[in-house]
């Protein structure tokens, strides 16, 4: 199994995740979904993972499925003119 084994790659669209890697802690708002989300994108852009694009999500014994899209934003300097 891979470095992120939830993640399925179709033949054809977006990758599918289907496993729950939530971890250890519960999220219970929007700012514990914040910090998880941001923790899955950063371990996957330092093992080289491009996080960019459409990502189809299903959960396991629900009947929902999601997709996310990551886009990368420009970064900025504050002492930048513009």
């Amino acid at each position: 199994m891979g470095l992120f084994p939830y993640l399925r790659v179709k033949d054809r669209g977006p990758p599918i995740m289907t496993r729950d890697q939530s971890g250890d802690g519960s999220i219970t708002n929007a700012d514990d979904f914040e910090a998880a989300l941001a923790e899955v994108v950063e371990k996957a852009v330092k093992a080289d993972v491009d996080v960019r694009g459409a990502w189809e999500f299903r959960t396991r014994g629900s009947t929902h499925e999601w997709e996310v899209e990551i886009i990368e934003l420009a970064r900025y300097d504050d002492q930048e003119e513009g």
